[in-house]
């Protein structure tokens, strides 16, 4: 016995839509997917930055990947709640000019309107990332 499967509610769908963005954007380098999922209103405040449009945020992905390759960006907790989806994920990469491998986590929020990214808030542990390219930590105390 078959059963038809059921559509995907919107939070589900906005769920995965982050976990594309991730995929995409990182793991592919799918450049293009930045400028199909967010719009040009939108702003990403990434600690004390903050990005606007896909152009911005397209030029800050191009300082990224010429720093750090091979990315791949795993997705392990994802929850959404009306039109904000949010994912805490691990990253591995490679630091480029040392071919050192690192490994971060992260966690993202944003909101969604029809089907594209508004706005985003996203934090990742840059003190852990310096510590691995340095070899030091940067203890506040």
């Amino acid at each position: 016995m078959s059963s038809a499967s059921q559509p995907l509610t919107a939070t589900e769908q906005n769920k995965l839509l982050v976990i594309r963005w991730f995929d995409e954007v990182w793991n592919q380098a799918r450049r293009e997917t930045i400028f199909e999922l967010l719009l040009e209103s939108a702003i990403l405040h990434d600690g004390a930055e903050q990005y606007r449009g896909p152009e911005e945020f397209a030029r800050f992905h191009d300082s990224l990947r010429s720093q750090f390759s091979n990315f791949k960006i795993t997705p392990t907790i994802s929850l959404a709640e009306g039109d904000h989806a949010c994912v805490h994920w691990s990253c591995s990469m490679t630091h480029t000019a040392t071919q050192k491998p690192l490994q971060l986590t992260g966690t993202s929020i944003v909101c969604i309107e029809n089907g594209r990214f508004s706005e985003g808030w996203q934090n990742w542990d840059a003190a852990h990332l310096y510590a691995q390219l340095t070899g030091q930590s940067m203890s506040l105390l």
